[in-house]
């Protein structure tokens, strides 16, 4: 505020309460404070209020190349992604059942080349969730077996957040191999 400000400010406060000049003054001054107070903290409030740049979300493809380069392996995606339905379109994997190829060099001949499905798993343990609906998509393929049957490894990753209650959760691989999927089915 403007001395002339102030002053007309002073003579409301004097004339609205009945208060003398100095109390006046003072409960001006008082206002002021009071009035940046606020100001301030509408303006920390706002700051607050900005939205948290949220980290990207990393897909279980993206993960599951990562890993495979980490080993060693040679791996490219080779399912397809295509527009429709919208907004966000679907994916057809090779087979019906293969998102990633890898290829193993250190493998023995006849085991190099794996085929992975790649998933999430967001249930507890690492147990259940999209493993068990992505297990019992490949076993209900009949291009599984004719892939295995050609000398190929066919392999199911999914990835589950994991870490102790109240802690940092870490990625954590769970890998089943086609051989472990059809006897657990039985």
């Amino acid at each position: 505020m403007s001395d002339g400000e102030d002053e007309t400010a002073i003579a409301k406060v004097m004339a609205m309460t009945g208060i003398g000049r100095a109390g006046a003054e003072q409960a001006v001054i008082d206002g002021k404070r009071i009035a940046a107070k606020m100001i301030e903290a509408f303006e920390k409030s706002e700051a607050d209020a900005a939205p948290k740049k949220r980290k990207a979300r990393v897909s279980p493809a993206a993960r599951t190349l990562s890993e495979c380069r980490k080993r060693g392996w040679i791996a490219g995606i080779v399912e397809r992604r295509i527009p429709f339905p919208r907004p966000r379109g679907t994916t057809i994997d090779l087979f019906g059942v293969i998102d990633i190829i890898a290829i193993d060099p250190a493998a023995p001949p006849g085991e190099r080349t794996i085929g992975i499905q790649a998933t999430t798993n967001g249930s507890a343990g690492g147990q259940g969730g999209r493993h068990a609906e992505h297990r019992a998509k490949i076993l209900a393929e009949e291009r599984s077996a004719s892939w295995v049957a050609a000398g190929n490894r066919l392999e199911l990753w999914s990835w589950a957040p994991a870490g102790a209650r109240g802690k940092a959760k870490r990625w954590q691989l769970r890998v089943e191999t086609y051989a472990e999927m059809v006897a657990a089915a039985g």
